[in-house]
Protein backbone atom coordinates (compact mmCIF):
# COMPACT_ATOMS: atom_id res chain seq x y z
CA UNK A 1 0.00 0.00 0.00
CA UNK A 2 2.81 2.40 0.95
CA UNK A 3 4.63 1.57 -2.28
CA UNK A 4 1.49 2.31 -4.28
CA UNK A 5 1.09 5.63 -2.47
CA UNK A 6 4.70 6.62 -3.23
CA UNK A 7 4.31 5.72 -6.88
CA UNK A 8 1.11 7.75 -7.07
CA UNK A 9 2.78 10.72 -5.37
CA UNK A 10 5.73 10.52 -7.76
CA UNK A 11 3.36 10.36 -10.72
CA UNK A 12 1.47 13.44 -9.51
CA UNK A 13 4.72 15.34 -8.97
CA UNK A 14 5.89 14.56 -12.50
CA UNK A 15 2.49 15.55 -13.86
CA UNK A 16 2.63 18.85 -11.96
CA UNK A 17 6.10 19.68 -13.23
CA UNK A 18 5.01 18.85 -16.75
CA UNK A 19 2.26 21.43 -16.47
CA UNK A 20 4.56 24.34 -15.50
CA UNK A 21 5.46 25.36 -19.07
CA UNK A 22 1.80 25.14 -20.00
CA UNK A 23 0.84 27.44 -17.17
CA UNK A 24 3.44 29.93 -18.35
CA UNK A 25 2.34 29.74 -21.97
CA UNK A 26 -1.35 30.24 -21.23
CA UNK A 27 -0.94 32.90 -18.55
CA UNK A 28 -3.82 35.32 -18.71
CA UNK A 29 -3.79 39.10 -18.75
CA UNK A 30 -4.71 40.61 -15.40
CA UNK A 31 -8.36 41.61 -15.15
CA UNK A 32 -8.63 45.33 -15.87
CA UNK A 33 -12.34 45.33 -16.71
CA UNK A 34 -14.26 48.49 -15.84
CA UNK A 35 -17.85 49.53 -15.46
CA UNK A 36 -19.07 52.66 -17.22
CA UNK A 37 -19.01 54.50 -13.90
CA UNK A 38 -15.43 53.43 -13.21
CA UNK A 39 -14.38 54.53 -16.68
CA UNK A 40 -16.09 57.91 -16.27
CA UNK A 41 -14.19 58.50 -13.03
CA UNK A 42 -10.87 57.46 -14.58
CA UNK A 43 -11.46 59.68 -17.61
CA UNK A 44 -12.31 62.67 -15.44
CA UNK A 45 -9.14 62.12 -13.41
CA UNK A 46 -6.68 61.51 -16.24
CA UNK A 47 -7.87 63.36 -19.37
CA UNK A 48 -6.02 66.61 -18.63
CA UNK A 49 -2.67 64.83 -18.26
CA UNK A 50 -0.37 63.50 -20.98
CA UNK A 51 2.17 61.34 -19.17
CA UNK A 52 0.82 57.81 -19.61
CA UNK A 53 3.37 55.60 -21.40
CA UNK A 54 3.01 53.88 -24.75
CA UNK A 55 4.30 50.30 -24.73
CA UNK A 56 5.31 49.42 -28.30
CA UNK A 57 6.62 46.36 -30.09
CA UNK A 58 10.37 46.14 -30.42
CA UNK A 59 12.54 45.43 -33.42
CA UNK A 60 12.04 41.74 -32.71
CA UNK A 61 10.37 39.51 -30.12
CA UNK A 62 13.24 39.94 -27.63
CA UNK A 63 12.71 43.71 -27.35
CA UNK A 64 10.09 46.18 -26.13
CA UNK A 65 9.95 49.91 -26.84
CA UNK A 66 8.41 52.40 -24.45
CA UNK A 67 7.88 56.17 -24.60
CA UNK A 68 6.40 58.78 -22.26
CA UNK A 69 6.45 62.51 -21.43
CA UNK A 70 8.30 64.18 -18.54
CA UNK A 71 8.94 67.71 -17.36
CA UNK A 72 12.03 69.03 -19.12
CA UNK A 73 13.97 69.96 -15.98
CA UNK A 74 13.82 66.43 -14.49
CA UNK A 75 13.44 64.24 -17.57
CA UNK A 76 15.48 61.04 -17.55
CA UNK A 77 14.89 58.24 -20.05
CA UNK A 78 15.24 55.27 -17.70
CA UNK A 79 13.31 52.02 -17.36
CA UNK A 80 14.06 49.07 -15.16
CA UNK A 81 13.05 45.46 -15.74
CA UNK A 82 12.93 42.52 -13.31
CA UNK A 83 11.38 39.08 -12.93
CA UNK A 84 9.66 40.04 -9.67
CA UNK A 85 7.28 42.80 -8.58
CA UNK A 86 9.67 43.91 -5.84
CA UNK A 87 12.16 44.71 -8.61
CA UNK A 88 14.98 42.86 -6.88
CA UNK A 89 17.93 42.51 -9.24
CA UNK A 90 16.31 44.81 -11.81
CA UNK A 91 18.21 45.72 -14.97
CA UNK A 92 18.18 49.43 -15.79
CA UNK A 93 17.88 50.51 -19.42
CA UNK A 94 18.63 54.07 -20.50
CA UNK A 95 17.45 55.68 -23.70
CA UNK A 96 17.14 59.16 -25.13
CA UNK A 97 15.09 62.29 -24.63
CA UNK A 98 13.79 64.21 -27.62
CA UNK A 99 11.71 67.38 -27.97
CA UNK A 100 8.01 67.17 -27.09
CA UNK A 101 5.08 69.15 -28.49
CA UNK A 102 5.39 71.55 -25.55
CA UNK A 103 8.39 73.58 -24.42
CA UNK A 104 7.94 72.40 -20.83
CA UNK A 105 8.40 68.69 -21.54
CA UNK A 106 10.64 66.14 -23.21
CA UNK A 107 9.73 62.77 -24.67
CA UNK A 108 11.59 59.81 -23.17
CA UNK A 109 12.28 56.75 -25.33
CA UNK A 110 13.81 53.50 -24.11
CA UNK A 111 14.37 50.05 -25.62
CA UNK A 112 14.18 47.07 -23.27
CA UNK A 113 16.15 44.05 -24.47
CA UNK A 114 16.73 40.45 -23.43
CA UNK A 115 13.06 39.42 -23.35
CA UNK A 116 12.72 35.63 -23.32
CA UNK A 117 9.76 33.51 -24.43
CA UNK A 118 7.00 32.53 -22.00
CA UNK A 119 8.38 34.63 -19.16
CA UNK A 120 6.92 37.05 -16.64
CA UNK A 121 8.52 40.47 -16.19
CA UNK A 122 7.82 43.64 -14.26
CA UNK A 123 8.90 47.06 -15.45
CA UNK A 124 8.91 50.65 -14.22
CA UNK A 125 9.59 53.90 -16.00
CA UNK A 126 11.14 56.94 -14.36
CA UNK A 127 8.69 59.75 -13.56
CA UNK A 128 8.81 63.16 -11.94
CA UNK A 129 8.01 61.41 -8.63
CA UNK A 130 10.56 58.63 -8.98
CA UNK A 131 9.90 55.13 -10.28
CA UNK A 132 6.38 54.37 -11.43
CA UNK A 133 4.30 51.50 -10.13
CA UNK A 134 5.61 48.12 -11.33
CA UNK A 135 3.62 46.75 -14.26
CA UNK A 136 3.55 43.16 -15.41
CA UNK A 137 4.43 42.04 -18.90
CA UNK A 138 4.11 38.37 -19.84
CA UNK A 139 5.86 37.32 -23.02
CA UNK A 140 4.28 34.49 -24.99
CA UNK A 141 5.75 32.02 -27.44
CA UNK A 142 8.20 33.10 -30.13
CA UNK A 143 8.20 30.19 -32.57
CA UNK A 144 4.39 30.19 -32.66
CA UNK A 145 2.31 33.15 -31.52
CA UNK A 146 -1.00 34.97 -31.80
CA UNK A 147 -1.44 38.67 -32.54
CA UNK A 148 -4.56 40.83 -32.47
CA UNK A 149 -5.85 43.37 -34.95
CA UNK A 150 -8.13 46.31 -34.07
CA UNK A 151 -8.48 49.19 -36.50
CA UNK A 152 -9.63 52.81 -36.51
CA UNK A 153 -9.71 53.18 -32.75
CA UNK A 154 -9.98 56.86 -33.58
CA UNK A 155 -10.24 58.25 -30.07
CA UNK A 156 -12.27 61.45 -30.40
CA UNK A 157 -14.51 60.18 -33.21
CA UNK A 158 -14.98 62.63 -36.04
CA UNK A 159 -15.03 65.69 -33.80
CA UNK A 160 -12.69 68.19 -32.16
CA UNK A 161 -12.78 69.11 -28.48
CA UNK A 162 -15.74 66.88 -27.62
CA UNK A 163 -14.97 65.27 -24.23
CA UNK A 164 -18.21 63.29 -24.12
CA UNK A 165 -17.63 61.63 -27.49
CA UNK A 166 -13.98 61.06 -26.70
CA UNK A 167 -14.88 59.34 -23.44
CA UNK A 168 -17.57 57.24 -25.16
CA UNK A 169 -15.14 55.89 -27.73
CA UNK A 170 -12.51 55.44 -25.05
CA UNK A 171 -14.86 53.13 -23.19
CA UNK A 172 -15.63 51.16 -26.36
CA UNK A 173 -11.85 50.72 -26.80
CA UNK A 174 -11.50 49.66 -23.16
CA UNK A 175 -14.40 47.20 -23.51
CA UNK A 176 -13.13 45.59 -26.72
CA UNK A 177 -9.70 45.10 -25.17
CA UNK A 178 -11.33 43.55 -22.12
CA UNK A 179 -13.42 41.16 -24.22
CA UNK A 180 -10.63 40.20 -26.60
CA UNK A 181 -7.88 39.67 -24.03
CA UNK A 182 -10.16 37.78 -21.67
CA UNK A 183 -11.07 35.35 -24.44
CA UNK A 184 -7.55 35.32 -25.94
CA UNK A 185 -5.04 35.38 -23.07
CA UNK A 186 -2.26 34.26 -25.41
CA UNK A 187 -2.14 37.48 -27.47
CA UNK A 188 1.45 38.67 -27.96
CA UNK A 189 0.79 42.17 -29.30
CA UNK A 190 -1.80 44.41 -30.91
CA UNK A 191 -1.54 45.81 -34.41
CA UNK A 192 -3.56 48.83 -35.56
CA UNK A 193 -3.75 49.79 -39.26
CA UNK A 194 -4.07 53.46 -38.36
CA UNK A 195 -6.41 56.27 -37.31
CA UNK A 196 -5.52 55.74 -33.69
CA UNK A 197 -6.84 59.20 -32.83
CA UNK A 198 -9.22 61.67 -34.43
CA UNK A 199 -7.67 65.10 -34.92
CA UNK A 200 -3.97 64.22 -34.77
CA UNK A 201 -3.48 67.43 -32.80
CA UNK A 202 -4.74 66.72 -29.28
CA UNK A 203 -2.63 65.21 -26.51
CA UNK A 204 -5.76 64.21 -24.60
CA UNK A 205 -6.73 61.85 -27.43
CA UNK A 206 -3.51 59.90 -26.87
CA UNK A 207 -4.00 60.08 -23.12
CA UNK A 208 -7.43 58.49 -23.56
CA UNK A 209 -6.04 55.83 -25.90
CA UNK A 210 -3.57 54.86 -23.16
CA UNK A 211 -6.01 54.91 -20.23
CA UNK A 212 -6.94 51.19 -20.35
CA UNK A 213 -4.57 49.36 -18.03
CA UNK A 214 -4.35 46.61 -20.63
CA UNK A 215 -2.09 48.86 -22.70
CA UNK A 216 0.55 48.62 -19.98
CA UNK A 217 0.82 44.86 -20.65
CA UNK A 218 0.05 44.77 -24.37
CA UNK A 219 2.74 46.01 -26.79
CA UNK A 220 1.27 47.87 -29.75
CA UNK A 221 2.31 48.44 -33.37
CA UNK A 222 0.44 51.54 -34.55
CA UNK A 223 0.35 52.44 -38.22
CA UNK A 224 -0.32 56.01 -39.32
CA UNK A 225 -3.79 56.86 -40.63
CA UNK A 226 -5.15 59.95 -42.29
CA UNK A 227 -6.66 61.19 -39.00
CA UNK A 228 -3.32 60.75 -37.24
CA UNK A 229 -1.81 62.73 -40.11
CA UNK A 230 -3.94 65.82 -39.40
CA UNK A 231 -1.37 66.87 -36.82
CA UNK A 232 1.99 65.82 -35.40
CA UNK A 233 0.99 64.12 -32.13
CA UNK A 234 1.80 60.63 -33.43
CA UNK A 235 5.42 61.75 -33.50
CA UNK A 236 5.42 62.40 -29.74
CA UNK A 237 3.39 59.45 -28.45
CA UNK A 238 4.79 56.47 -30.35
CA UNK A 239 8.19 54.80 -30.57
CA UNK A 240 8.04 52.27 -33.36
CA UNK A 241 11.02 50.07 -34.29
CA UNK A 242 13.09 50.45 -37.46
CA UNK A 243 11.39 53.70 -38.44
CA UNK A 244 12.22 54.47 -42.05
CA UNK A 245 12.22 58.15 -42.96
CA UNK A 246 13.36 57.68 -46.54
CA UNK A 247 14.64 60.15 -49.09
CA UNK A 248 11.42 62.00 -49.93
CA UNK A 249 9.27 61.60 -46.82
CA UNK A 250 8.57 64.83 -44.98
CA UNK A 251 6.78 65.97 -41.83
CA UNK A 252 5.14 63.00 -40.11
CA UNK A 253 5.84 60.65 -43.02
CA UNK A 254 7.50 57.35 -42.13
CA UNK A 255 7.25 53.59 -42.58
CA UNK A 256 8.52 51.00 -40.12
CA UNK A 257 9.10 47.27 -39.90
CA UNK A 258 9.63 44.66 -37.24
CA UNK A 259 10.19 40.94 -36.92
CA UNK A 260 8.33 38.65 -34.56
CA UNK A 261 9.24 34.96 -34.64
CA UNK A 262 9.07 33.79 -38.24
CA UNK A 263 6.98 36.76 -39.37
CA UNK A 264 8.16 40.01 -40.98
CA UNK A 265 5.77 42.96 -40.62
CA UNK A 266 6.03 45.83 -43.12
CA UNK A 267 4.04 48.86 -41.93
CA UNK A 268 3.45 51.57 -44.54
CA UNK A 269 2.35 55.20 -44.22
CA UNK A 270 -0.36 55.03 -46.86
CA UNK A 271 -0.97 58.77 -46.59
CA UNK A 272 2.34 59.40 -48.34
CA UNK A 273 2.61 58.94 -52.09
CA UNK A 274 6.39 58.53 -52.00
CA UNK A 275 6.55 55.26 -53.90
CA UNK A 276 10.35 55.30 -53.95
CA UNK A 277 10.54 55.38 -50.16
CA UNK A 278 7.88 52.71 -49.67
CA UNK A 279 9.65 50.32 -52.03
CA UNK A 280 13.04 51.05 -50.50
CA UNK A 281 11.72 50.27 -47.01
CA UNK A 282 10.25 46.96 -48.19
CA UNK A 283 13.49 46.02 -49.93
CA UNK A 284 15.55 46.83 -46.83
CA UNK A 285 13.30 44.84 -44.49
CA UNK A 286 13.13 41.79 -46.77
CA UNK A 287 16.89 41.83 -47.34
CA UNK A 288 17.55 41.88 -43.60
CA UNK A 289 15.12 39.03 -42.93
CA UNK A 290 15.74 36.41 -45.63
CA UNK A 291 14.71 33.57 -43.32
CA UNK A 292 11.26 34.94 -42.43
CA UNK A 293 8.53 32.39 -43.21
CA UNK A 294 5.72 34.96 -43.57
CA UNK A 295 5.53 38.54 -44.86
CA UNK A 296 2.72 40.79 -43.66
CA UNK A 297 1.83 44.23 -44.99
CA UNK A 298 0.00 46.93 -43.03
CA UNK A 299 -1.44 50.16 -44.40
CA UNK A 300 -4.36 52.38 -43.46
CA UNK A 301 -6.38 52.89 -46.61
CA UNK A 302 -8.21 49.82 -47.92
CA UNK A 303 -7.24 48.68 -51.40
CA UNK A 304 -9.93 46.00 -51.44
CA UNK A 305 -12.21 46.71 -48.51
CA UNK A 306 -15.84 45.58 -48.72
CA UNK A 307 -18.28 47.95 -50.35
CA UNK A 308 -17.56 50.50 -53.05
CA UNK A 309 -14.59 52.29 -51.48
CA UNK A 310 -12.24 50.50 -53.89
CA UNK A 311 -13.81 52.56 -56.69
CA UNK A 312 -12.70 55.88 -55.18
CA UNK A 313 -10.16 57.59 -57.48
CA UNK A 314 -7.51 57.83 -54.78
CA UNK A 315 -7.75 54.08 -54.15
CA UNK A 316 -8.10 52.96 -57.75
CA UNK A 317 -5.33 55.18 -59.10
CA UNK A 318 -2.78 56.32 -56.51
CA UNK A 319 -2.93 53.67 -53.77
CA UNK A 320 -3.14 50.70 -56.11
CA UNK A 321 -0.38 52.04 -58.33
CA UNK A 322 1.96 52.64 -55.39
CA UNK A 323 1.35 49.68 -53.10
CA UNK A 324 0.08 46.72 -55.08
CA UNK A 325 3.31 46.33 -57.11
CA UNK A 326 5.33 46.41 -53.86
CA UNK A 327 3.20 43.65 -52.38
CA UNK A 328 3.66 41.58 -55.52
CA UNK A 329 7.41 42.27 -55.83
CA UNK A 330 8.13 41.22 -52.27
CA UNK A 331 5.67 38.33 -52.19
CA UNK A 332 3.47 39.32 -49.24
CA UNK A 333 1.06 36.77 -47.78
CA UNK A 334 -1.53 39.09 -46.24
CA UNK A 335 -2.20 42.83 -45.93
CA UNK A 336 -4.10 44.44 -43.04
CA UNK A 337 -6.04 47.64 -43.78
CA UNK A 338 -8.73 49.90 -42.27
CA UNK A 339 -10.09 53.37 -43.10
CA UNK A 340 -13.55 52.42 -44.41
CA UNK A 341 -14.83 51.27 -40.99
CA UNK A 342 -16.11 48.11 -42.67
CA UNK A 343 -15.06 44.63 -41.55
CA UNK A 344 -14.28 42.24 -44.38
CA UNK A 345 -11.81 39.93 -46.05
CA UNK A 346 -10.95 39.25 -49.66
CA UNK A 347 -10.39 36.19 -51.75
CA UNK A 348 -6.82 35.62 -52.97
CA UNK A 349 -5.79 38.57 -55.15
CA UNK A 350 -2.86 39.08 -57.50
CA UNK A 351 -2.29 42.07 -59.78
CA UNK A 352 -5.79 43.36 -59.16
CA UNK A 353 -7.56 40.11 -59.98
CA UNK A 354 -9.08 37.32 -57.91
CA UNK A 355 -6.84 34.30 -58.44
CA UNK A 356 -8.58 31.93 -56.05
CA UNK A 357 -11.53 31.67 -53.69
CA UNK A 358 -10.91 32.04 -49.95
CA UNK A 359 -14.08 30.72 -48.33
CA UNK A 360 -14.72 31.14 -44.62
CA UNK A 361 -13.93 28.09 -42.54
CA UNK A 362 -11.66 26.53 -45.16
CA UNK A 363 -7.96 25.66 -45.21
CA UNK A 364 -5.78 26.41 -48.24
CA UNK A 365 -2.27 25.15 -48.96
CA UNK A 366 0.21 27.29 -50.93
CA UNK A 367 -2.47 29.50 -52.50
CA UNK A 368 -1.54 32.00 -55.17
CA UNK A 369 -2.33 35.59 -54.31
CA UNK A 370 -2.64 37.88 -51.29
CA UNK A 371 -5.46 38.14 -48.76
CA UNK A 372 -6.54 41.64 -47.69
CA UNK A 373 -8.20 41.88 -44.27
CA UNK A 374 -10.02 45.13 -43.52
CA UNK A 375 -11.07 46.21 -40.03
CA UNK A 376 -14.07 48.19 -38.89
CA UNK A 377 -13.78 50.80 -36.12
CA UNK A 378 -14.20 51.59 -32.45
CA UNK A 379 -15.57 55.06 -33.21
CA UNK A 380 -18.36 54.31 -35.69
CA UNK A 381 -18.82 51.17 -37.74
CA UNK A 382 -19.90 51.14 -41.37
CA UNK A 383 -22.30 48.73 -43.06
CA UNK A 384 -20.09 46.52 -45.18
CA UNK A 385 -21.17 45.63 -48.68
CA UNK A 386 -20.11 43.12 -51.28
CA UNK A 387 -17.77 43.64 -54.23
CA UNK A 388 -16.08 41.15 -56.57
CA UNK A 389 -13.06 40.84 -54.27
CA UNK A 390 -15.03 40.15 -51.09
CA UNK A 391 -14.97 36.70 -49.51
CA UNK A 392 -16.60 37.81 -46.26
CA UNK A 393 -18.08 41.02 -44.84
CA UNK A 394 -19.80 41.89 -41.55
CA UNK A 395 -23.08 43.71 -42.04
CA UNK A 396 -23.79 44.95 -38.48
CA UNK A 397 -23.00 48.66 -38.30
CA UNK A 398 -23.51 48.85 -34.53
CA UNK A 399 -20.88 46.35 -33.37
CA UNK A 400 -17.12 46.63 -33.42
CA UNK A 401 -14.92 43.61 -34.12
CA UNK A 402 -11.43 42.30 -33.54
CA UNK A 403 -9.33 39.76 -35.41
CA UNK A 404 -6.65 37.35 -34.28
CA UNK A 405 -3.94 35.75 -36.39
CA UNK A 406 -2.14 32.59 -35.22
CA UNK A 407 1.26 32.05 -36.81
CA UNK A 408 3.45 28.98 -36.91
CA UNK A 409 6.32 28.36 -39.30
CA UNK A 410 3.93 26.55 -41.66
CA UNK A 411 0.45 27.96 -41.00
CA UNK A 412 -1.48 31.19 -40.58
CA UNK A 413 -4.98 31.06 -39.06
CA UNK A 414 -7.10 34.21 -39.26
CA UNK A 415 -10.24 34.66 -37.15
CA UNK A 416 -12.60 37.59 -36.74
CA UNK A 417 -14.90 38.01 -33.75
CA UNK A 418 -17.60 40.34 -32.51
CA UNK A 419 -16.09 42.81 -30.09
CA UNK A 420 -18.90 42.51 -27.54
CA UNK A 421 -19.24 38.74 -27.12
CA UNK A 422 -16.43 37.13 -29.19
CA UNK A 423 -18.84 35.33 -31.49
CA UNK A 424 -16.77 33.87 -34.33
CA UNK A 425 -17.67 35.65 -37.57
CA UNK A 426 -15.05 34.49 -40.04
CA UNK A 427 -12.05 32.19 -40.18
CA UNK A 428 -9.56 30.90 -42.71
CA UNK A 429 -6.29 28.98 -42.48
CA UNK A 430 -3.36 29.15 -44.87
CA UNK A 431 -0.73 26.40 -44.89
CA UNK A 432 2.65 26.92 -46.48
CA UNK A 433 5.01 24.20 -47.68
CA UNK A 434 7.30 26.40 -49.76
CA UNK A 435 9.72 29.16 -48.88
CA UNK A 436 10.10 32.49 -50.67
CA UNK A 437 11.78 32.14 -54.04
CA UNK A 438 13.01 35.32 -55.69
CA UNK A 439 13.34 35.49 -59.45
CA UNK A 440 16.02 38.18 -59.67
CA UNK A 441 15.48 38.80 -63.39
CA UNK A 442 11.75 39.29 -62.89
CA UNK A 443 12.32 41.47 -59.82
CA UNK A 444 14.78 43.69 -61.69
CA UNK A 445 12.24 44.15 -64.47
CA UNK A 446 9.51 44.99 -61.94
CA UNK A 447 11.77 47.56 -60.28
CA UNK A 448 12.52 49.15 -63.65
CA UNK A 449 8.83 49.51 -64.48
CA UNK A 450 8.16 50.81 -61.00
CA UNK A 451 10.47 53.77 -61.62
CA UNK A 452 7.55 55.33 -63.51
CA UNK A 453 5.38 54.98 -60.40
CA UNK A 454 8.13 56.47 -58.26
CA UNK A 455 8.29 59.55 -60.49
CA UNK A 456 4.51 59.95 -60.54
CA UNK A 457 4.47 59.49 -56.78
CA UNK A 458 6.94 62.33 -56.43
CA UNK A 459 4.72 64.55 -58.61
CA UNK A 460 1.69 63.57 -56.52
CA UNK A 461 3.54 64.57 -53.36
CA UNK A 462 4.22 68.04 -54.71
CA UNK A 463 0.53 68.50 -55.55
CA UNK A 464 -0.55 67.01 -52.22
CA UNK A 465 1.72 69.40 -50.33
CA UNK A 466 -0.18 72.33 -51.82
CA UNK A 467 -3.59 70.74 -51.20
CA UNK A 468 -2.80 69.87 -47.58
CA UNK A 469 -1.47 73.38 -46.92
CA UNK A 470 -4.68 74.91 -48.29
CA UNK A 471 -7.06 72.71 -46.29
CA UNK A 472 -4.95 72.71 -43.13
CA UNK A 473 -4.18 69.01 -42.92
CA UNK A 474 -4.95 65.63 -44.45
CA UNK A 475 -8.53 64.61 -45.18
Amino acid sequence: MKKTTKIFALFMAVLFLAQIPLISVSAAFDDFSMTQEEWDALYAEKRDENTLPTLCVGADETQLNITWHMAKDVAEAKVRLADNKEMVGAVVFTGETVPAETDEQLVCRVVMTGIEANSTYYYQWYTENGWSEAYKYESKGFDSFKMMLIGDIQIGGQTEDNPEEQSRIGYVWQSVLDEALTKNPDISFLLSPGDNTSTGKAADEWQTLLMPEYTRSLPMALAIGNHDKKGMMYNYYTFMPNEYFGQYFEGLDRDFWFRYGDVLFLVFDACSGSAADHRAMAEEAVAKNPDAKWRVGVMHQALYGPGLAFLEPETMIMLNAVFQPIYEMYDLDIVFTGHTHMQGRTHFISNGMVTGLAKSGETYTDPGGIIYLNTNACCDQGSAGWNPFTAYSFENADVTTYSTVDFTSSSMSIKTFRGDNSELLDSITIKKTKGFETDETKLSFQKMLYKIVEFLGWVYMQIDRIVVANRGGHF
